[in-house]
């Protein structure tokens, strides 16, 4: 019986859905050209109010489900879960506030973006966020367009690639120097919450820097 009820837990575990209680599936473009493209997305970005996406995540050491959230600010959450659905970590970010929780080692960490090391470098630039649900930040104009979507942005310390180059997006690489993340895009929804910084637990052993 407690090895049914394992195997209970771990299957709903994994048809985890982030599907909000009013959220609706992002629709795709009706674009018919690179520029018709653009139009498009831009003003997407001037309607956005939050999203919300069940990914899977594949760093060099890690590959794992997990919870992309940015809102309507630009504030971006990303929770990696554990095979057995519970959160392993969390990755919040708003402008140059950064806090890291591991929650497996029961540590945490705040600094600025700049500080991130490892894999988590290619989160450090504050314009990534919109970029992984595939919206063109404000001012960037060093953006490849397909008429379905993004294709390639390039910033000076970040490179993004689309493939297939659509909206909403489905796979996505971030490449910095030769640290190199996967998003996977599984189901994404629009979600209007606010995000708020996560509390650190009191018992979570501080000022432990990211290493992943």
């Amino acid at each position: 019986m407690r090895r049914a009820a394992a195997v209970i837990l771990f299957l709903l575990a994994a048809c985890r859905t982030t599907r909000p209680p009013h959220g609706e599936p992002i629709a795709p473009l009706t674009a018919t050209s690179p520029s018709e493209a653009s139009q498009q997305l831009v003003a997407r970005r001037l309607e956005f109010r939050g999203e919300r996406s069940l990914i899977r995540l594949r760093l060099p050491r890690i590959s794992a489900r997990g919870q992309l959230q940015v809102d309507g600010a630009g504030r971006m959450m990303l929770t990696v879960y554990t095979p057995l659905g519970t959160t392993g970590a969390r990755l919040y970010v708003d402008g140059q506030d950064v806090i890291f929780l591991d929650d497996f080692r029961s540590t945490a960490w705040r600094g600025k973006p700049s500080d991130l090391a490892g894999s988590l470098e290619v989160f450090g630039n504050t314009r990534l966020a919109l970029l992984l649900v595939g919206l063109p930040p404000d001012g960037l104009e060093s953006i490849t367009y397909a008429a379905t979507g993004i294709q390639a942005v390039s910033l000076p310390d970040v490179a993004v690639t689309y493939d297939p180059p659509v909206y909403p997006p489905k796979r996505l690489v971030i490449t910095r120097g030769e640290q190199r993340v996967e998003i996977e895009h599984l189901e994404s929804y629009s979600d209007p919450e606010t995000l708020e910084p996560p509390d650190i637990p009191r018992d979570y052993r501080c000022c432990v820097l990211p290493q992943i």
